[in-house]
């Protein structure tokens, strides 16, 4: 099966360190490809990809959305252009996501073409994403309440499913009411809920594929917003994250993410 995982930066020669972090981590659980989109590309951040032996490609934003929103525009666009040279694509943030297991083995392609995975928490016990929601489609905030989030910092899939996924993600971006500059993740939990994607498979917290450690690990915030009250009450236990295949967002928990760092000595 060929394998790739791919992920959008910026800036990618002042975060080489994370870039090769989430790359060798990937490559040393599975055999399988890595290719970087690259956004607004520098002379330095050639030279300090080419030098680390990181695959790129190039491509320019117009500055009409922020970057982490521009970035799905190209993203989908990259992923459909691979379809005919990968059976399935991984695409992460790039800067906090580390791979402890292979993270293809569990993902069912027979009956499956997309994968994404929850945060353990709602819409209603999860405040930023309440407030990313209210802001950005305000006529959805109530139907969200109770409804899981599913974060858009870790997906897989088919290319052609998952390029077409991702780009839905974009139209329903630029119908948002823009009322915040981080927008691409309303937008996908709007799609995943409302435009009944038959091949897609959600994920959750005990099918240990992926954690989201903002809201299902010990952060400052797990106890004070109640995250760890909600995921016992649904789980049982609290996810510990070196049983997951994928880990995100470690690097908000200072003791976890010295501990991930050294993975890539």
């Amino acid at each position: 099966m060929r394998k790739l995982l791919t992920g959008a930066v910026n800036n990618a020669a002042q975060h080489m360190d994370k870039i090769l972090l989430w790359k060798n981590t990937f490559q040393t659980q599975c055999n399988g490809d890595v290719i970087l989109v690259s956004l607004n590309t520098t002379i330095e951040d050639e030279k300090a990809l080419e030098r680390n032996g990181v695959r790129y490609v190039k491509q320019t934003t117009d500055g009409s959305e922020t970057i982490n929103n521009a970035r799905i525009f190209h993203m989908g666009n990259f992923i459909k252009s691979i379809e005919n040279d990968y059976d399935v694509v991984m695409y992460t943030d790039v800067f906090d996501v580390v791979f402890l297991k292979d993270p293809f083995k569990q993902l069912d392609l027979y009956n499956y073409s997309i994968f994404i995975a929850g945060e353990g928490v709602t819409h209603g016990e999860e405040p930023w994403n309440a407030d990313v929601m209210k802001k950005c489609y305000p006529n959805e905030k109530n139907f969200f309440n109770d409804k899981e989030v599913f974060c858009s910092g870790v997906m897989a899939g088919k290319p052609r499913a998952l390029g077409n996924y991702v780009h839905n993600i974009w139209l329903t971006l630029l119908r948002s009411a823009k009322g915040h500059d981080i927008a691409d993740q309303a937008a996908m939990n709007v799609i995943v809920y409302h435009d009944g994607y038959e091949t897609l498979k959600k994920m959750f917290i005990y099918d240990k594929w992926c954690l989201h450690m903002a809201t299902g690990g010990p952060t400052e915030f797990f106890e004070k917003w109640g995250f760890k009250q909600a995921i016992e009450r649904k789980y049982g236990k609290i996810p510990n994250w070196k049983e997951f295949a994928i880990v995100h967002q470690f690097n908000r928990i200072p003791d976890i993410h010295k501990e991930i760092k050294k993975l890539n000595e």
